[in-house]
């Protein structure tokens, strides 16, 4: 079972994929919404440090984590 509120806290320490956010069928739409945006703002920040020369070594998920936002928003 996902839990919502240390899911907000890091998303991507709960979830090994964005998609895992919207396959999740114990969150609802709003849930997987704040959550996925959450992610999307961590994703943001982790582009200002590299751009500080401050990277650490992730995965760029910001264009995968914006589509699915705006999946869940046309549904």
């Amino acid at each position: 079972m996902v839990d919502f509120e240390s899911s907000m806290d890091n998303p991507a320490s709960k979830f090994s994929e964005p998609k895992e956010v919207l396959d999740s069928d114990d969150l609802s739409h709003e849930q997987k919404l704040k959550i996925l945006k959450q992610w999307r703002y961590d994703e943001l920040e982790t582009e200002v440090a590299d751009e500080e020369n401050m990277a650490a070594d992730k995965p760029d998920r910001l264009g995968e984590i914006n589509n699915l936002i705006l999946q869940l928003e046309e549904s």
